[in-house]
């Protein structure tokens, strides 16, 4: 397993003109050997090396024609290597079958990594709002922190909750709160600027990452954002509301767990304070 972990660090920064290249290289060795040892040992196997590197770094096509490129390796170190046949369609038949085998292998292993790589697409948006999820939030907020530390720049968190949010599944169904969960992830991504962060934090509660925003700025933007989620709430004749907890991070290399903590206990103060509410407040030195 480290093997192949140390051939896709290698291979994963090349373009595909490069992989093709590396599979080209990849399928003169194997053909080599495959004319080295002679007919008696099968080496067909092996040519699903470079068939895999062209298919996985460089795309499906380039994955079927080093299949096809593969198949005339073989027929041509069959030949060289003067194996006996009883007719001369044999070898031609044999490099037909591998290709069809080449060719599914190579099929597989790209439908395989499209699939893999929507998994991961899913892994880091919510399928409802299409906002990022938990996980591609966490990192942003701990590149933005990162950033921040080298510019000297100010970053803020929010935290916004649903108030009330259950009345409306128990009382019109989970149908009905879907649609409110997709309102507010409209009004976020409309929003918010190109440079901020939403996502769905996890069932009524999104979050928010603010890069170089200040505390005057945080709370004009989550303002803005709050007014409108009210506004998308009337319009949809939904008796629910949200509050919000806002934290400007004046720590340089603060972690985002402290941040996103200190987010949170902002928000649920405004719970406290009387629901539809915004709290603010400033992570500084002296731990404010």
């Amino acid at each position: 397993m480290s093997a192949l972990v140390a051939i896709d660090r290698l291979l994963s920064p090349l373009a595909p003109a490069g992989a093709v290249a590396a599979a080209v290289a990849a399928l003169l060795l194997v053909g080599l050997a495959d004319y080295a040892t002679g007919y008696e040992i099968s080496f067909s196997l092996f040519y699903l090396v470079p068939i895999s590197i062209a298919t996985w770094y460089a795309g499906r096509w380039a994955g079927m024609a080093m299949a096809a490129l593969s198949c005339v390796a073989w027929f041509g170190a069959d030949m060289v290597a003067s194996h006996p046949y009883s007719h001369m369609a044999i070898p031609v038949w044999n490099a037909l079958v591998r290709f069809g085998f080449f060719a599914i292998t190579s099929l597989l292993l790209g439908a395989y990594k499209d699939a893999l790589g929507h998994q991961r697409a899913l892994a880091r948006s919510d399928a409802l709002t299409g906002l990022a999820g938990r996980r591609a939030f966490e990192e942003t907020l701990a590149h933005d922190l990162a950033l921040a530390r080298r510019r000297g720049t100010p970053v803020s968190v929010a935290f916004l909750d649903l108030d009330d949010f259950k009345a409306v599944n128990d009382t019109r169904g989970h149908a009905e709160g879907d649609r409110v969960l997709s309102a507010v992830g409209e009004v976020l991504e409309r929003c918010l600027r190109e440079a901020d962060t939403a996502s769905r934090f996890g069932g009524d509660e999104f979050a928010m990452v603010l890069p170089d925003t200040d505390a005057p700025g945080a709370a004009k933007i989550t303002a803005n954002v709050h007014r409108e989620i009210l506004r998308a709430f009337g319009k949809g004749g939904w008796p629910v509301g949200c509050s919000m907890g806002v934290v400007t991070v004046m720590v340089p290399g603060i972690a985002a767990r402290v941040a996103l903590d200190a987010a949170d206990k902002a928000m649920y103060e405004a719970k406290r304070t009387g629901k539809g509410t915004i709290v603010c407040r400033v992570l500084d030195a002296r731990g404010g």
